[in-house]
């Protein structure tokens, strides 16, 4: 990303994070000398806010909806599917994170894609944070 990009996504990120202090009702998850630092072109702040922020690739949603379609077109493997603790082994072997996992379940739900597998996580035979992938639940646990 350019230099004046980074700055005006620092800028806007940090009035971002400006307008959610002053409100009661958003929690902000940034503390004023964040805010600072990216309203005034801190670099380390840029990189800090960009390496949290991190990157989901079109070739691990690949992975992931691979994974999940020989899943749903094998009548006994999707039969037995009990939830994220099945793909768990596979995924790590494609070397996708939970986190990463969680994020691409998240966006293939919310484009009704494998939702009826995806649904089936929500058991005993996945971890609590593999459990919903649902986008009110998500949004609404950060006001």
């Amino acid at each position: 990303m350019e230099k004046e990009s980074r700055l005006l996504f620092g800028k806007v990120l940090g009035e971002i994070y400006r307008f959610q202090r002053a409100s009661d009702v958003v929690v902000c998850p940034a503390s004023q000398g964040r805010i600072y630092a990216l309203l005034n072109g801190f670099e380390g702040a840029l990189e800090r806010e960009l390496e949290v922020m991190g990157t989901i690739s079109d070739i691990q949603i690949k992975i992931v909806t691979d994974i999940l379609l020989t899943i749903w077109q094998d009548k006994n493997r999707l039969a037995d599917f009990k939830g994220y603790y099945d793909l768990e082994g596979e995924l790590q072997r494609c070397n996708i994170s939970r986190e990463q996992a969680i994020k691409i379940f998240t966006y293939l739900q919310a484009n009704h894609q494998f939702v009826d597998l995806i649904k089936r996580m929500n058991s005993p035979h996945s971890p609590s944070e593999c459990k919903s992938f649902d986008l009110d639940e998500l949004y609404s646990s950060h006001i």
